[in-house]
């Protein structure tokens, strides 16, 4: 009986290429690549400038093109009108595209500043923490921490209405998963020096000023700083001062032409 020839093939397996995993883009490279975002920034920006326009120079809007026909205008009093409203509807709608980067933008600030040694300070010889932000802990999160029940202890800066200031805390409790807790320290209530020595937390009963202005210096600083040191910031809310300045001048050109004039005469 004849042997059966088995045929055996060896296939070398294919190089492939290392894929690198995709690189998450900057906050300012997701701006640039925000297509809804630069259509509404580029059409507040012209809007604007016409209306300025017409409002220092008197430039008048005789026609506008558009893919069917040509349509002139008369009466110029209505365009600057309507050019007016258009503005304020684009804002919002830009608004709708921006707020996103608000946010970011807000966030990235803030979490810089609390970070500053006024509001935050490690020791790492001693392992302890002091600052405003400690010493301010709510009495929850203190019982928390003494009772080693406290983790992944997060703080936030919040800003709500004209002066409204706050540090808003959150932490987890107990033990395995635990449960969230949260507390907010109104920052217009800091208890004086004289009071800290007995008691370290914030007083309901009267508002205090002087740490208050000194953590707005703080916000000021950090605020401004972030608006000469990151261009995303004037990215952003530029347009909107565009949008005001244009309105604003439309609506008292007469005075800022005769103020101006006061200036070059």
């Amino acid at each position: 009986m004849a042997d059966n020839a088995v045929k055996v093939s060896i296939v070398a397996p294919i190089p492939t290429a290392d894929v690198e995993p995709e690189k998450s883009l900057t906050l300012t490279q997701r701006i640039d690549a925000d297509e809804g975002l630069k259509a509404k920034r580029k059409l507040l920006t012209v809007v604007s400038l016409i209306l300025l326009a017409i409002a220092f120079s008197g430039a008048k809007v005789v026609e506008a093109n558009t893919f069917i026909m040509k349509i002139s205008f008369t009466n110029q009093n209505g365009i600057a009108y309507l050019l007016l409203l258009s503005i304020a509807f684009l804002m919002i709608r830009y608004y709708n595209y921006a707020r996103p980067y608000h946010d970011e933008l807000y966030e990235a600030w803030t979490q810089r500043m609390l970070n500053d040694d006024y509001f935050h300070r490690y020791h790492e010889e001693a392992g302890e923490s002091d600052g405003l932000i400690h010493d301010l802990y709510p009495n929850s999160l203190e019982v928390d921490i003494y009772q080693q029940s406290c983790s992944g202890t997060k703080t936030k800066y919040s800003c709500s209405h004209l002066f409204g200031r706050h540090i808003e805390y959150t932490w987890m409790s107990g033990v395995g998963s635990g449960y969230e807790n949260w507390a907010t320290v109104n920052l217009m209530r800091i208890k004086s020096e004289e009071t800290k020595k007995e008691d370290k937390k914030v007083t309901k009963n009267r508002v205090n000023l002087k740490p208050y202005f000194k953590i707005l210096s703080y916000e000021l600083r950090y605020r401004t700083t972030r608006f000469l040191t990151h261009r995303e910031n004037l990215d952003i809310i530029a347009p909107y001062l565009l949008g005001c300045f244009s309105i604003l001048c439309f609506i008292f050109s007469k005075e800022i032409i005769e103020l101006l004039k006061g200036f070059t005469s």
